[in-house]
């Protein structure tokens, strides 16, 4: 079962369906944003409020199916729901591609990009190549021995840098390579390692809070809870970022995170389970308001400073570093499988949130040269206007 599903995670359709539908979504948001200053953050709030209100709802719906129906015929109305939704998403798709001309100019963006990559290629050579030619006159005119071993030396030079040249054109390492050369790399890797974690309302941490005896309307209330919070982060950020800006706000949501789930790490040395498990609610559920907030920073960040022609190249490595992280969770839970040693799993976690927080904190001040304005975020705003 276990292989199962890892090979559904790996070979999964809806997985690009879904890169998809993201990379155009944040291109509508981008064309938005220029045709509407200033409405970047409130766009992303609403879309991002709109998936964790489903994310809330859906469960609620398919229990409401499954009580009300059968349990057999639920599984058929949702794929047959499916089925339907593709065919109008589709449709939804193209009238927005149609409607916007400027979604039709990616083509020509990343053409030129290509054109512009493809000719500093060719300078490169080029210039490369006369070196080489001009280093085998000068030594055609001194003695042949050592022009012979010299020309030997060069041309295995020229070799190596053409296979390098070539093993940075295959499409993965291009990737990689596109995205460590970006502005906000630091920001990208943050929000990645948030991904390997087990304080989430995922399976692992979900099995080892029933093992505990936890019963599951108590999982679904904190679960209702968790999405509570995340949507209150949807209508928080933009005031937030009127005042504090991209950068800032992302720096205050992922240290807020890691301050709350500070008390995850309390219960693992509370000896009653019940005072434990509910601190590990408690902890779990209040962070998800710096987790959404942090998101939305970063995603935001990323909107503004990648190029238009390698946006889909860097939320394609981006979202494979998120998988990965996600699929290293799941590798941690086969190895450390006793529920009495959950505890160190919340630890690593914990850890992992430390990690984001210093990664983004150094990418703030490697953008602005400081991390915090405790004056001017303390001071009425009457006081900067005098």
């Amino acid at each position: 079962m276990i292989f199962t599903l890892f090979l559904s995670r790996v070979v999964s359709f809806h997985e690009v369906i879904m890169l998809t539908l993201i990379d155009f979504w944040r291109r509508v948001v981008l064309i938005a944003e220029k045709q509407a200053p200033g409405s970047l953050t409130k766009i992303n709030s609403v879309m991002r409020r709109i998936d964790l209100s489903c994310k809330l709802l859906a469960p609620i719906v398919v229990g409401f199916m499954m009580s009300s129906v059968s349990v057999l015929a639920s599984p058929v109305l949702i794929a047959v729901w499916n089925i339907i939704s593709v065919g109008i998403e589709y449709w939804l798709l193209h009238h927005v591609y149609v409607s916007m001309p400027a979604l039709q100019q990616k083509s020509t963006a990343h053409q030129a990009y290509q054109a512009s990559s493809q000719f500093a290629e060719s300078n490169a050579e080029e210039v490369e190549l006369s070196v080489f030619e001009r280093d085998n006159m000068s030594q055609m005119e001194g003695h042949e021995e050592v022009s012979l071993l010299k020309n030997t030396g060069q041309q295995t030079t020229s070799r190596q840098s053409t296979f390098l040249n070539k093993l940075k054109k295959l499409p993965v390492i291009e990737g990689w390579v596109t995205y460590m050369h970006q502005e906000a790399v630091l920001a990208g890797l943050a929000l990645a390692v948030l991904y390997f974690t087990v304080l989430s309302f995922g399976s692992l941490m979900s099995a080892f809070l029933s093992w505990r005896g936890i019963p599951p309307y108590v999982l679904g209330l904190a679960r209702g809870v968790a999405a509570m919070m995340g949507i209150l982060a949807t209508f928080i950020f933009p005031i937030v970022h009127a005042r504090l800006q991209t950068v800032r706000t992302g720096n205050w949501s992922i240290w807020i995170q890691w301050s709350l789930l500070s008390v995850c790490v309390v219960s693992v040395w509370i000896h009653n389970s019940k005072v434990a498990s509910l601190l590990l609610i408690s902890g779990v559920a209040a962070s998800r308001l710096g987790l959404w907030l942090f998101d939305l920073s970063v995603t935001q960040l990323m909107q503004e400073s990648v190029p238009v022609a390698e946006r889909g190249v860097v939320g394609g490595v981006q979202r494979s570093l998120q998988s990965l992280m996600d699929m290293l969770t799941y590798a941690v839970g086969m190895v450390i499988v006793r529920p009495q040693d959950f505890g160190i799993t919340i630890c690593m976690s914990y850890g992992a949130v430390l990690t984001s927080a210093l990664l983004y904190s150094m990418h703030v001040y490697r953008v602005r040269g400081h991390l915090f304005h405790f004056d001017r975020l303390l001071r009425p705003r009457w006081i900067h206007n005098t």
